[in-house]
């Protein structure tokens, strides 16, 4: 199986490696970007990251959850258009997990007209570790925001919302959600346009947590069957 490092570095080479055109009134546009992120934390207080792929930037905004992680202040401006210090806060399984998710949804996303793209979010659960210590259940979503008239990811924005999910009730599975018309869309219709990044032991285990499995139980499986 891959590591979460390795789909890490794929993620990233992908949508910086893109072709880049100065759009016009970006500025603009980037602050009404901003705006909304800070709109999302002040209603949810989850975290919101809005990556800026054409200049290399990042912008975190955090409500009260994000002091639990460790984020300090809000809101900040990095030199990364990847948010690797939230990505410090998430356990290797589950961060292989949303890397894996975010493959899947760029692929499919590049099939879509570029104005299209904003209504679909890949969505997944994973767990941070609080500063505490403790693991609790947070819900990601990615979506891109703005893209480029050639097609290319200018402004992408994640977010993380604690979940609340009880012990022993599954998790939420990953998935990719058409936010204009509330449709999944099914898994083989994405599924195999990312397939040559999957080993067949991660196809498996992404099978499983779509089934609702939990890691333990994903993991005693394989075991069993090795």
């Amino acid at each position: 199986m891959h590591s979460p490092e390795e789909k890490e570095k794929e993620l990233k080479h992908l949508l910086t490696a893109q072709p880049f055109d100065n759009p016009q009134g970006q500025d603009e546009v980037l602050k009404r970007r901003i705006r909304q992120a800070e709109a999302y934390v002040e209603l949810e207080n989850g975290i919101a990251v809005l990556s800026d792929f054409l200049h290399g930037k990042g912008h975190i905004l955090s409500g009260s959850f994000g002091r639990l992680v460790g984020i300090a202040q809000s809101p900040v401006t990095i030199d990364s258009a990847f948010e690797d210090e939230i990505f410090g806060c998430i356990p290797p399984d589950d961060l292989l997990e949303r890397h894996v998710m975010e493959l899947h949804y760029y692929r499919f996303t590049q099939t879509l007209a570029p104005d299209r793209r904003k209504d679909y979010h890949g969505v997944c659960q994973v767990r941070f570790r609080l500063t505490d210590g403790s693991l609790v259940p947070v819900l990601h979503r990615t979506c891109y925001l703005e893209c480029l008239p050639n097609g290319s990811v200018w402004l992408g924005l994640c977010l993380y919302t604690p979940c609340g999910n009880a012990e022993g009730q599954h998790p939420v599975p990953p998935q990719i959600i058409d936010y204009a018309t509330g449709r999944t869309i099914p898994t083989d219709d994405y599924g195999r346009l990312g397939r040559q990044l999957l080993s067949p032991r991660e196809t498996e285990v992404l099978a499983l947590l779509a089934q609702g499995y939990s890691s333990k139980q994903i993991a005693d499986r394989l075991c069993i069957a090795t």
